[in-house]
């Protein structure tokens, strides 16, 4: 399984106006609603000039203080995952169910994508992308 290149950033905040405002109107990035929402006050996509999806932003209020690592809108801190462009799914899945490695897997139908959310050794969660 290689990886390909990082696919996105996903960022959690409290402040999603001004996180837009700063990504449109200072870095002068694009900002979209993302494919599972028509509001983009509840989610955005940041791209590139190419297009390519650079931050997911997520408008939360829940923040978790502690040593363990948590998942979904409750994580800790601000950047909630690092995700990957990745190819070779069978293979990939085949070496992280012979290692026991605990992972989840989603299809994201609207994006084409399956997608594997496991953690590394520090507790980071990684999300791999491969398409569908």
């Amino acid at each position: 399984m290689p990886a390909i290149q990082l696919d996105h950033v996903n960022i959690r905040t409290r402040r999603m106006a001004e996180t837009i405002a700063f990504y449109r109107d200072v870095l002068g990035m694009v900002v979209k609603p993302p494919p599972m929402t028509d509001d983009i006050l509840k989610g955005a996509f940041v791209y590139d000039p190419a297009g390519h999806a650079i931050f997911h932003l997520v408008a939360t209020d829940k923040f978790v203080e502690g040593p363990e690592p948590v998942s979904g809108a409750a994580q800790r801190g601000l950047v909630d995952h690092v995700a990957l462009q990745c190819s070779d799914l069978e293979p990939f899945m085949a070496n992280i169910r012979e290692r026991n490695i605990e992972h989840k897997e989603v299809d994201v139908p609207q994006l084409k994508l399956h997608l594997v959310f496991l953690r590394d050794p520090n507790g980071v969660m990684i999300e791999l992308n491969f398409p569908m």
